[in-house]
């Protein structure tokens, strides 16, 4: 008998027969349970059925509903609720939500349902790579839909899939530091310095770890995102990127499950066509992986800089960022990356050694934030966790509403051709004038050359400064006839963003969720040849998400997010 198994529902196309799971549940020794929405201890009805609610365990995600940290721990939680959703249901209630700004709100739930929505019906903690092997074993008799998930940390709904059976990767989280790691297969002459990490480990603790070991490494800015997964998986960009590059071109190794039942090290000496998948084509595609190795830096002091006006003196911000603009491109040449703001930069830098050098190179933005009334200031931290402490971890977003991402990557023509500098000035101070702060991600690999070319990323990660956009939400009870029109407003942001930014394309784990130019934009060139080694690996398609290499118009039209592939605009 299923342990934990859920009341029963309508299954989706490509959903697990009892007798497989069963079958699957035996062969793992009673470790496959059903997946339970992040809320539903706060109900009454469960996929319509009559369930008793859990008072403590409710007051206990309402006290914590926003909490990144919190939901990391459950494998029916994620970061933004888009994905657990069934958005394209027409009476916009196959979901299981708590109200966002208010999760005491007893509308949410006293008189409401809990449905499964996009969440997967089943899962297994994944604890060694054979879990994995039985896994695709029993999809490939069944033809059951899987699932790959570690925190749920993701815009594009690659880690959710209504009638799947996931594989929930979160407690895979040892950690491991080798001043001379060197990859299976290579000769030992071909030393790194490294650490390993389980696919569990989320960058608040690999963060941690690396400050604890003399390590400085590239991972993302929330604490939550899962280092090993389709952060590293699709290119993975941070701070440090500018100078250190992509979390992609970092990774020396992974130890992964591919779909056709092998467990394989990929590295660039064995399974060298895996390895360059891995290293750029997305997360959740080629296989489970069970641990990466990363190649780190000592211990480097960093340069800081905090620079800002007053953001509702919207003269100042528009003053503010224009002159941002015409600095980016000296900016770029000394390593800076971070985040802007709208009205204030947090920006850092591993080139700059002693304050004074620093605020040199930061002096127009220093001026025109005194000329305005507003702060600088620009101090060296003698390692990357210190800053990691104080900017990161009290910056951390918050999570448990529905965010919807739309940005492309900026290429440096942006800045330098007069023209397009001209229109990004003029857009910049039509959004300001809106009472919009632009928030922008500069963390672009300007800097660092990718000498070995081993990566599958998008091209236009060489020439990108900045990562622009913007994003929306849909309210917890919002209607389809409303979500719909959110999505159609957003594909004319993203027009206007395309024609803003020629020459652009998008990072996959942050882009327009509904692009119909997903695989251009997304993933550019190396398209076809990911798709050749996703067939090679996966040959009966096991692996499935959300545009993700492999999708098709078909699976479009069977997931949560049909209604919105033919949105207008």
């Amino acid at each position: 008998m299923l342990c934990g198994l859920a009341a029963s529902s309508a299954l989706a196309a490509g959903s697990w027969t009892s007798n497989h799971i069963n079958d699957l549940n035996q062969t793992l020794h009673g470790r496959v349970f059903a997946v339970e929405p992040f809320a539903k201890p706060c109900f009454s009805m469960y996929n319509g059925q009559e369930v008793t609610p859990d008072p403590e365990k409710c007051r206990a995600i309402q006290a914590q509903y926003s909490s990144p940290t919190f939901r990391a721990q459950f494998p029916g939680a994620y970061m933004y609720e888009e994905s657990s959703i069934c958005a394209s249901d027409n009476s916009s209630t196959d979901q299981c939500l708590l109200n966002s700004d208010d999760p005491k709100d007893a509308k949410a739930f006293a008189a409401s349902h809990c449905n499964q929505g996009n969440v997967p019906t089943y899962y297994i903690e994944v604890k060694t790579p054979n879990d994995a092997v039985q896994a695709f074993k029993y999809a490939g008799l069944s033809g059951g839909k899987l699932a790959i998930k570690n925190s749920g940390h993701s815009f594009q709904k690659d880690s959710s899939e209504k009638g799947a059976l996931m594989l929930w990767t979160r407690n895979l989280r040892t950690m491991t530091r080798n001043t001379s790691f060197v990859p299976e297969g290579c000769s030992a002459n071909e030393a790194y310095n490294a650490i390993t990490t389980g696919a569990g480990v989320n960058c608040g603790e690999a963060y941690e770890f690396a400050g604890k070991n003399n390590a400085t490494l590239v991972c993302a800015y929330s604490p939550t995102v899962g280092l090993s997964g389709g952060f590293v998986q699709s290119g993975g960009h941070g701070v440090l990127t500018p100078t250190l590059g992509l979390a992609s071109d970092r990774v020396l190794q992974f130890t992964v499950v591919t779909p056709d039942g092998q467990i394989r090290v990929a590295n660039k000496c064995q399974n060298r066509d895996l390895f360059w998948a891995l290293r750029g084509g997305g997360g959740g595609t080629f296989g489970v992986v069970i641990d990466s190795t990363h190649r780190v830096e000592n211990t480097l002091p960093i340069a800081v800089a905090s620079i800002g006006v007053d953001g509702t003196d919207k003269k100042a911000v528009i003053a503010f960022m224009e002159t941002l603009v015409d600095a980016t491109i000296d900016l770029a040449k000394d390593g800076w990356g971070g985040h802007i703001y709208g009205n204030k930069i947090v920006y850092v830098t591993p080139t700059l050694t002693d304050a004074e050098t620093a605020k040199k190179s930061m002096a127009k933005m220093i001026e025109v934030a005194k000329q305005h009334g507003g702060t600088a200031n620009v101090s060296i931290t003698p390692n990357f966790f210190d800053f990691y402490k104080e900017y990161i971890i009290s910056g951390a977003a918050k999570v448990g509403i529905m965010t919807l991402i739309n940005t492309r990557l900026m290429p440096a023509s942006v800045f330098t051709t007069p023209e397009l500098n001209k229109k990004l000035k003029e857009h910049l101070r039509r959004v300001i004038n809106g009472g919009v702060l632009p928030y922008v991600p500069v963390s672009g690999p300007y800097l660092y050359k990718d000498t070995t070319k081993g990566t599958s990323v998008h091209p236009v990660w060489k020439t990108a400064l900045w990562e622009y956009g913007d994003s929306t939400t849909w309210a917890w009870n919002s209607t389809l006839e409303t979500r719909t029109a959110v999505v159609e407003e957003m594909r004319k942001h993203h027009d206007e963003f395309v024609k803003l930014m020629p020459g652009s394309g998008a990072y996959r784990n942050e882009g327009f969720p509904f692009n119909h130019n997903w695989i251009e934009d997304n993933f550019g060139p190396p398209y076809e040849r990911l798709l050749e080694i996703k067939k090679r690996y996966d040959p009966k398609s096991l692996l499935k998400c959300h545009k993700c290499v492999g999708w098709t118009d078909q699976d479009a039209q069977e997931s949560c997010f049909r209604a919105f592939e033919t949105a207008k605009g």
